[in-house]
């Protein structure tokens, strides 16, 4: 047949979730390079505005800045959002739900369209080759995120209804493993450049990805190896003017979210910025601002200060705009070279290589307006560089709480800052209702 055709909708058909209202329906054509693409901005449109890494009330920016030490709660109408500001989740609570939901969701159309990329031998093999590489991208990336919030979780690689509605559990190493699998294959796939707006991952995305991968699972060698070779070979720079590094002609940035309309912005700017006291969703905790020296430039520039005349207040000023601009300035940064240079850091720091660790965290400082770090034994090199990772990348997609789990620091940094932070909280509870409806994904994760 010249036609491969596939729903990309479905009804309660992997991992027993319900579709997003604006899910992608209709039959995609597998051999019409639009018809994919246009599944494939959909996933894009999907971890923009819904899925995990959205800027708004319901991403992890906010989500996990709460869990965290970065963000204080204000509101007093988002009940969900308070259990995660207490550290006291429940399995039913709704935004651990949209996290896994919508994750899932968007992991199944991404496997619709290696299925039916698979099975079409019309389309040109560079555009097979480029789509079949974004979707393979796209998979781990969501798994990635899952695992880092969940632990132990199915890695679906299939649409089969059966097959996900009964998916068991996989060990968090097993994960990994499949993460970087698919990433690998996507660095065969994707192009050296996938254009310069960056709105779509190409071969440096994936590198980036697995760089980050491989430092989440103790690889120092393979963390370094893909980090440098974005860092020396990749057309990217450090932006060194602070207040151009979230604009969306940033040298720095390997990958961002298209924002869809001509003159919008970035959901952060909404969710964020705030102009009058007391802050009507959240604010910058205290526990943050005095992670920051004195001197460093980052707290002038990249955090906004608001006062009543008695009190004052910090927002996040990363993202400086919050309505529309006629000419978009700012879309929603995924990744970014600095992320790369502190994997560098951190990866010989690791390896012994010293001298070579503060090569790649001191021009992060540097630019930063602080001195640069001497010669230090390797464990307070270590925490130089978490302290580093801190400051340089506060409410950006979750890294404060992946970075405590990694190191194994959460309890020790959060328990005296977060009256209820217990151990159980190094991961979120699986969904109630998903347990229900698949009891392959017992136990529960321990505590809840």
């Amino acid at each position: 047949m010249g036609l491969f055709a596939i729903l990309v909708t479905s009804c309660d058909d992997f991992v027993e979730i319900d579709p997003p209202n604006d899910q992608l329906t209709g039959v995609v054509v597998f051999d019409d390079a639009t018809t994919v693409n246009a599944a494939l901005i959909h996933i894009y449109t999907g971890l923009r505005d819904q899925a995990l890494v959205n800027g708004g009330l319901s991403g992890i920016s906010f989500l996990l800045g709460l869990y965290t030490d970065e963000l204080d709660l204000y509101s007093t109408t988002l009940p969900d959002a308070r259990q995660f500001y207490d550290n006291a989740l429940l399995p039913s609570n709704n935004s651990v739900q949209d996290l896994w939901g919508n994750g899932y969701n968007l992991i199944h159309a991404t496997n619709a369209i290696i299925e039916g990329l698979e099975g079409s031998t019309a389309l040109p093999q560079d555009d097979r080759d480029h789509f079949l590489g974004e979707a393979h991208l796209l998979r781990a990336f969501t798994h990635l995120y899952l695992t880092g919030l969940f632990g132990e979780l199915p890695y679906l690689e299939t649409t089969d209804y059966v097959a996900n509605s009964e998916a068991e559990k996989e060990e968090v190493h097993s994960v990994f493993s499949k993460v970087i699998a698919d990433l690998e294959r996507a660095k065969t796939l994707l192009p050296m450049n996938a254009g310069s707006e960056k709105v779509r991952p190409d071969r440096w995305t994936a590198s980036a990805i697995l760089a980050r991968v491989h430092l989440y699972n103790g690889q120092w060698e393979q963390a370094w190896a893909e980090a440098i070779d974005i860092i020396t070979n990749g057309s990217y720079s450090l932006n060194t003017n602070l207040e151009q590094v979230f604009l969306n002609d940033s040298p720095e940035t390997l990958w961002q979210f298209s924002v869809g309309s001509t003159g919008a912005n970035t959901y952060e700017g909404h969710t964020f910025i705030f102009t009058s006291g007391p802050p009507p969703t959240t604010a910058l905790s205290d526990h943050l601002m005095g992670a920051f020296e004195e001197e460093d430039a980052r707290k002038v520039q990249w955090i906004a200060s608001i006062t009543d005349g008695t009190d004052t207040w910090y927002h996040p000023n990363k993202y400086r705009l919050n309505t529309n601009s006629g000419t978009t300035q700012e879309q929603s940064i995924v990744i970014r070279l600095a992320e790369l240079y502190l994997i560098a850091s951190e990866a010989q720091a690791h390896l012994g290589n010293l001298y070579e660790a503060l090569n790649y965290l001191n021009p992060i400082r540097e630019r930063a307006g602080l001195a640069p770090l001497g010669m230090m034994g390797q464990s307070d090199l270590l925490d130089a560089i978490q302290q580093e990772r801190r400051v340089e990348l506060f409410t950006e997609h979750g890294h404060r709480f992946f970075d405590l789990k990694r190191t194994e620091r959460a309890n020790s940094e959060l328990s005296d800052t977060k009256p209820n932070w217990e151990a159980r909280d190094m991961q979120l509870p699986l969904p109630e209702s998903e347990i229900l409806l698949n009891p392959n994904l017992l136990p529960q994760n321990e505590g809840y």
